[in-house]
């Protein structure tokens, strides 16, 4: 299905500054697609210039893309204030004690930085040092039609009511609203929230989506968002996918 169609909007409390040359155009749209708002800037000077009129919650520097040393800007961002920064750099990172003016943007990490990710590298684990680093607060909102769900808390908004699903549902309803359009396995689902490939008895994922349904669906016999695709699984459908 093309990008275009998806059309659910994700939104977050606040944002993270993506300082990057080359990897915008990998990163920033995985961190959108899990709920995060990007702002990118490609230099130093317009990321420090950027804290002038906003502040992020958390800093991601890619640091082979600067043209300054990476841990100079790692220590201007934190005396202009105290948010999370993670580096990404070469696989060997390296004291920026003596470097060299061509070796400048190496650091030792844990020198300024709050984590070190080395290349190549593996978007998984990124999202979950973002998760970790994320402020306490400041939680994703993931948004479709009549619905706002925020997964830290479970809190689940359709037209003016509001409902608080259980940690099986909101990791259920998180799985899906993150992945429109794309069918869901059984086994897929049984791996993500029960921890298990076991599909010998799945009653217990058939009631969960029954509740699930009566949560987000206005008729949960007819559903229009979660959508049953016979011996494949589920998928979770937008309003604009709906009309096509």
């Amino acid at each position: 299905m093309a990008p275009d169609l998806i059309t659910m909007k994700r939104t977050a409390i606040k944002k993270i500054l993506l300082v990057q040359g080359g990897l915008g155009d990998s990163v920033g749209p995985v961190l959108e697609q899990h709920g995060y708002r990007v702002a990118w800037v490609r230099t130093a000077k317009n990321a420090l210039s950027y804290f002038e009129k906003d502040t992020p919650a958390l800093v991601i520097i890619d640091v082979p893309s600067l043209r300054v040393s990476a841990e100079r800007l790692c220590q201007g961002i934190k005396r202009m204030a105290d948010v999370p920064i993670i580096m990404i750099g070469p696989e060997q990172p390296t004291s920026t004690a003596n470097a060299s003016s061509s070796a400048s943007n190496s650091l030792a990490p844990g020198n300024c930085a709050d984590a070190y990710l080395p290349r190549p590298l593996q978007l998984r684990r990124l999202l979950t040092r973002v998760d970790k680093l994320m402020p306490e607060g400041q939680a994703i909102e993931l948004r479709c039609g009549d619905l706002v769900f925020r997964p830290a808390d479970g809190v689940l908004r359709k037209k003016s009511e509001q409902l608080y699903l259980n940690p099986k549902l909101s990791k259920l309803l998180q799985l899906f609203m993150q992945q429109p359009g794309e069918i869901l396995t059984r086994k897929f689902l049984m791996q993500q929230v029960w921890d298990t490939s076991y599909l010998g008895d799945t009653r217990t994922l058939d009631v969960h989506i029954r509740w699930l349904r009566e949560a987000i669906e206005d008729d949960p016999t007819d559903p229009v968002y979660l959508r049953t695709v016979r011996r494949q699984g589920y998928r979770f459908e937008t309003p604009k996918m709906r009309k096509l």
